[in-house]
């Protein structure tokens, strides 16, 4: 008992509390502010004072998701990912999803800056701004566990990325672009979603960096912003093909459509790589006119965040291990779900 009591003493000092209030949290008696709770249990888990500690704070756990509005496939799939997680974990932990649209940043901000009630955690996708950066630097430096998903922002201090190397994946689609097209005449079209996102800029880079030293005598048009609208995307396409011959084509975002639609009636397809292994994509790998696809695999980016904000909580063991794999996708090894 008093090596007990001199342990929960430490506990105390360490996380600068009173031995009653270490006492009412390890008994989970409530009447403690998370904060101190969350210090009290981070100091005994420490200290290694007993097993079975108490959840960090009292009732579910929340969690604001904050998802551009997007119909793409890519974010199809982190919505019915985190519906199936929001299910599995429902009795410890609440989702509350939120949709910003992309033409109004504002809504984004307002949601970050004035959550709805206390939150535990955030999993967000944001463009790279300083307003954005500002925000979300205050959101942790306040102790708010963050996710950024799909877009690391380096300068957020403190938040997670958990995602695929963007710049990996760009020089890993230039290393296969440039072996592929050999001596193929014409140019290499870029195009991308937005350059708002370091995630377009990074692919869109590392893209280029190896293009040009594998490559040099390829001529690279773009990158060119089709903000993932399909008439942008097919006019672009288009454009480049009235001006000489394409001999391939990297996209980062998903305007696979207009891409379709531009390259129609073409005796010869260019070598297309895009991202995000989707069932429309599979039937186009299928008929041979994409190449191959670079996939980020949403369903991980989910399950991981989430493992990484429980981790953060002391509610899970083991944390996620980051960056994400990103996998390459060819006709011979299409997944069976596609």
């Amino acid at each position: 008992n008093t090596l007990k009591r001199h342990g929960l003493i430490k506990v105390a000092e360490l996380a600068g509390v009173s031995l009653s209030t270490v006492d009412r949290v390890l008994n989970d008696r409530g009447g403690v502010s998370d904060t101190k709770r969350r210090k009290v249990l981070a100091m005994a888990r420490a200290l290694g004072v007993r097993r079975g500690l108490p959840a960090p704070f009292t009732g579910p756990m929340i969690v604001d998701v904050l998802l551009a509005d997007s119909a793409t496939d890519h974010f199809k799939r982190l919505d019915a990912a985190f519906e199936r997680q929001a299910q599995r974990l429902r009795s410890d932990l609440t989702l509350r999803r939120q949709r910003w649209p992309e033409n109004a940043p504002g809504q984004l901000l307002d949601a970050l800056r004035k959550p709805r009630s206390r939150r535990h955690g955030m999993i967000v996708v944001a463009p790279d701004t300083p307003d954005v950066h500002q925000a979300l630097n205050t959101i942790v430096q306040n102790g708010t566990p963050t996710v950024l998903l799909t877009t690391n922002l380096s300068t957020v201090e403190g938040a997670v990325y958990v995602g695929i190397d963007n710049h990996a994946a760009g020089r890993s689609a230039g290393r296969l672009m440039s072996e592929w097209i050999g001596q193929r005449p014409g140019a290499v079209l870029l195009t991308v979603n937005s350059l708002a996102y370091s995630a377009h800029q990074e692919r869109a880079r590392g893209f280029i960096d190896v293009m040009t030293q594998r490559a040099p005598a390829t001529r690279i048009v773009g990158p060119v912003e089709c903000f993932d609208d399909d008439e942008l995307t097919r006019a672009a396409v288009a454009q480049c093909l009235a001006v000489g011959p394409l001999a391939g084509l990297y996209d980062t975002g998903s305007g696979s459509q207009g891409i379709y639609a531009a390259l129609a009636h073409r005796q010869v397809d260019p070598v297309w790589i895009g991202h995000e292994a989707t069932p429309q994509h599979a039937e186009l790998l299928r008929q041979g006119v994409m190449s191959l696809v670079l996939d980020q695999d949403p369903e991980g980016q989910v399950q991981a965040s989430i493992d990484y904000l429980l981790h953060t909580h002391g509610m899970i063991d083991t944390p996620p291990l980051l960056p994400l794999a990103m996998k390459i996708i060819i006709e011979e090894n299409l997944p069976g779900a596609l």
